[in-house]
């Protein structure tokens, strides 16, 4: 297909190109949304005048562009006037507010996660303009447990925004909730709220809700037990807050972890079981127009059932596009049907396009799109089952082309034997799903759920048998991989070179392979090269923890304290994509102990230590100040750490250090204690919980 016949595929990168340009350069927001709405006035006036005026073919790009721009300025305007949206002042008091929960509440551990929408302030000095919606975490109880959808509540709070990163590479939770409009958080323990009553805001989502619960209280009492009712929740529903974490990391090692999440692959299911159950419809204008129709209104309902979340919606309206493409006769370009939902998506909320969940689904679908039907060509087989599993096998190649850069990319970690689990994951996910939709018809007759609930209990016995088989392979992953973006378009543009130039067999394409090659190739050696000469000292800032990285090459030692050292996974949310970016491995060991050996390059006693010329001192609890008395070297740096008491003043006027650093485990009251007498001294003072990871680079140092 041509290029200028795929309308929405142009009119997805121009717009695309307008959202990209307001997220990446800061400044464009600052200008006020009405101008880009005044430049999209005038250019609208010129494509009218441009369109009766330019009628010759040569200078009909000039109407094109016109139109480009068109679309790049509503971008602008779009993104723009999103980020306005999230704009809040800061709220500096305690303030009363009503509240609505617009999301069915999540039970963890020690917290309820309820997504509010603060509709009313009772009664602070500050002012929140208009609704706002607010993720709070309710302290766990018996009736926070009890909160559903559509409960209208008082609450006496403290909304705040959330923090930023503190460390380098740490994932930016704040910027997470703010590109889904969500510009607070809250936490309320018990007596800081009141329940008030009970007014959903759509009937239908609050409908759903229900009967999901009521399915799921179905499942659990026909035979299905906590392990194998959380897989059928999580796939079935879309329920995941019964996942067992072991079960839920034994999917993401086997490469099956899309099957636990409602998507693209369970909306498609849907669809070609109810494509099955209305094949007897034969006439054609029952079928062109009542077939799809009511496979939309299947599709939308079961949406609803699963609590119309980001993904789902998304997959919903993408197979909607399909749907309608094909009862309107508009399947022979199934790109441009793929940009016609993309641009809908993106017209509703253009920031779903720095969503993780919605670049993996449409690089997945446009992977299997371009790259299934030539690799399905290579191989012809004349049995119908060899022929099924072939086709089973190159749809999770094309997948895994679309996704395995972007994925690489925000994970770090490839699945080795996707390609085996599909073959079977698909297969079962898909009977899962045909007998789940069977138990939700036949849930009201007890002996035939009964039935149902006991085939699917056996049929999720099969898939986490099958599942755990998979992860227990050896080399059943590749971890820690480092994608930066560049790296991620390289790896795309030697993707795309390449499959022209060995499937479509088209030559010329072979000099920008080579090159993107080269190109991959370089980059790679100068990162390794870099990664070779760095020379780091890092504190990180991991909440009421200590973490002190020394870094010489790709080798280091991380001293943490005990806590951390028997559960090192606590800090990965800190300290694990920077650790990748730095083409480290994990070296955990304890702060208050001797470093055996140099490592790497390192001397630490448990209090004295020496990096290759860095000299600091860590002081922690249960500091011997006696051992001050014959420590006469002047200091680089002094690390305080712990709950105890600190005399400071002893250790100025022993050691002779250019600056204190307190790190994440010191208590306010001692920080705010020791920043009053390093400023008398004079002495540099950081503190890492408010400024954030001190990096010390020994090679501009020296």
């Amino acid at each position: 297909m041509l290029w200028w016949e795929k309308p929405f595929v142009r009119i997805f990168f121009f717009y695309t190109a307008g959202i990209l340009l307001v997220n990446y350069v800061p400044a464009v927001r600052l200008i006020p949304v009405g101008v880009y709405l005044l430049i999209i006035a005038v250019l609208l006036v010129l494509a009218f005048v441009l369109y009766y005026k330019n009628k010759a073919w040569n200078l009909s790009w000039i109407n094109g562009l016109t139109v480009g721009l068109i679309l790049f300025f509503l971008g602008v305007f779009a993104t723009g006037l999103r980020y306005s949206e999230t704009a809040r002042p800061v709220i500096t008091t305690t303030g009363i507010y009503t509240a609505r929960i617009i999301r069915e509440p999540v039970i963890r551990e020690k917290t309820v996660k309820v997504l509010l929408r603060l509709e009313e302030l009772g009664s602070s000095k500050d002012s929140l303009f208009r609704p706002v919606r607010t993720l709070a975490f309710f302290a766990k109880d018996s009736l926070s447990e009890a909160l559903q959808y559509g409960d209208l509540l008082a609450i006496k709070g403290h909304p705040s925004i959330p923090e930023s990163p503190r460390n380098p590479g740490e994932f930016d939770y704040a910027g997470f909730l703010k590109m889904n409009g969500i510009p607070f958080t809250l936490y309320l323990r018990q007596g800081q709220w009141k329940y008030l009553g009970y007014e959903p805001g759509n009937p239908l989502i609050a409908i759903a809700g229900n009967a999901r619960k009521y399915l799921i209280r179905a499942l659990q009492t026909n035979g299905l037990d906590h392990q194998r009712l959380a897989v059928v929740a999580a796939m079935l529903l879309g329920y995941d807050d019964l996942m067992n974490p072991e079960v839920e990391q034994q999917y993401v090692t086997a490469g099956a972890m899309h099957i636990l999440c409602v998507s693209g692959l369970h909306v498609g299911i849907v669809y070609l079981v109810m494509n099955f159950l209305l094949s007897f419809i034969k006439q054609e204008r029952f079928k062109r127009f009542v077939k799809p129709v009511i496979i939309l209104l299947v599709i939308w309902a079961y949406a609803l059932l699963t609590g119309m979340s980001p993904a789902v919606t998304r997959a919903s309206v993408m197979i909607s596009m399909f749907v309608i493409g094909g009862a309107i006769n508009r399947t022979n370009d199934l790109f441009n049907t793929l940009a016609v939902s993309a641009v809908l998506m993106l017209f509703i909320n253009p920031l779903l396009l720095f969503n993780v969940g919605f670049q993996l689904s449409y690089s997945a679908v446009l992977g299997i799109l371009i790259f299934y039907k030539p690799l399905y060509g290579l191989f012809y087989f004349r049995f119908g089952l060899v022929d099924k599993v072939w086709s089973l096998l190159v749809i999770s190649f094309a997948a895994q082309l679309g996704t395995f850069p972007l994925a690489a990319h925000y994970f770090h970690y490839m699945p080795a034997y996707f390609w085996i689990t599909n073959l079977f994951v698909i297969p079962l996910s898909f009977i899962i799903i045909a007998v789940g939709f069977a138990f939700v018809v036949f849930s009201w007759f007890p002996f035939v759920a009964h039935w149902l609930g006991i085939a699917l209990s056996g049929i999720v016995y099969l898939l986490n048998l099958l599942v755990n088989g998979v992860g227990r392979l050896p080399y059943h992953g590749f971890y820690d991989l480092n994608f930066p973006w560049l790296k991620v378009l390289l790896v795309y543009g030697l993707i795309m070179s390449f499959f022209m130039v060995l499937l479509m067999k088209k030559v010329r394409y072979l000099f920008p392979a080579m090159t993107l090659l080269l190109l991959l190739a370089g980059y790679q050696t100068l990162h390794k090269i870099n990664l070779l000469r760095q020379e780091k000292l890092i504190v990180y800032s991991v909440n009421k923890h200590t973490a002190l990285d020394f870094i010489r090459g790709t080798r280091h030692v991380c001293l943490v304290d005990s806590v951390l050292g028997e559960y090192p996974q606590m800090a990965d949310y800190q300290l694990e994509n920077n650790r990748i970016a730095l083409g480290l491995g994990e070296n955990y060991m304890p702060v208050n102990e001797a470093v055996p050996g140099l490592k790497p390059g390192l001397f630490f006693d448990g209090e004295f230590g020496d990096f290759n010329g860095y000299r600091f001192m860590v002081i922690g609890d249960k500091f011997d100040y006696h051992a001050l008395r014959r420590f006469n070297q002047k200091l680089d740096a002094v690390i305080v750490r712990g709950n105890d008491y600190l005399d400071l003043n002893t250790v100025m006027q022993v050691l002779d250090f250019d600056l204190l650093i307190v790190d994440s485990s010191v208590p306010l009251w001692k920080r705010r204690k020791l920043e009053k007498l390093a400023g008398s001294r004079g002495i540099h003072y950081y503190d890492v919980r408010k400024n954030g990871a001190l990096v010390v680079d020994l090679r501009k140092e020296k």
